[in-house]
């Protein structure tokens, strides 16, 4: 079986993204060694406890945000298609994925002045984060991979290339 693989190509968002866990991973060895050699000493005192608390709680809710976006877009293997987002994950197995298709993205419920790429399946459509540069002004979602024109066309030949190679191997045509 093969590992899951990333289809939409790294950006500057990624290295943006990358730049905070380092920053992040930074700060939290940092404050776990001053930490360590303060209770080491003997110099916490409950104001100091909290007070750190609070920090280990926000570098684990950077380090969790950090990842999660660094990690949005679409994913595939021999099982289906992965649509990572920020807050969630769907997993959609071959045999419902329908087609590919680029559609203006979705912002509560309303059209955006960007296209994303949607995953048609038997039980409906779904939105990738991964979204198409657009000039137009606009509504815009900040959540994904945000790819030049070239590129998302190339994601939707690549993704309808997947699909294709999926169904060849569930027939049988192909072999391991």
């Amino acid at each position: 079986m093969r590992r899951w693989q990333r289809m939409d190509p790294w950006g500057a968002r990624q290295v943006f993204t990358g730049f905070m866990l380092l920053v992040g991973c930074t700060v939290a060895a940092t404050t776990s060694v001053l930490a360590a050699r303060a209770l080491t000493r003997g110099e916490i005192d409950v104001r100091t406890a909290l007070g750190m608390a609070g920090a280990f709680l926000f570098m684990g809710v950077w380090l969790t945000f950090a990842i999660r976006l660094h990690l949005a877009g679409i994913y595939v293997s021999d099982r289906g298609v992965r649509l990572r987002h920020v807050f969630s994950t769907r997993t959609l197995p071959w045999s419902g994925v329908t087609g590919f298709e680029a559609s203006p993205a979705l912002f509560l419920g309303e059209p955006t002045s960007r296209l994303a790429c949607w995953v048609r399946t038997t039980d409906g459509a779904f939105e990738s984060a991964v979204q198409r540069r657009s000039r137009r002004v606009g509504w815009r979602k900040e959540n994904g991979p945000v790819l030049d024109a070239a590129g998302f066309d190339q994601l939707l030949v690549r993704l309808a290339d997947e699909r294709a190679r999926a169904r060849l191997d569930g027939a049988g045509v192909l072999s391991h």
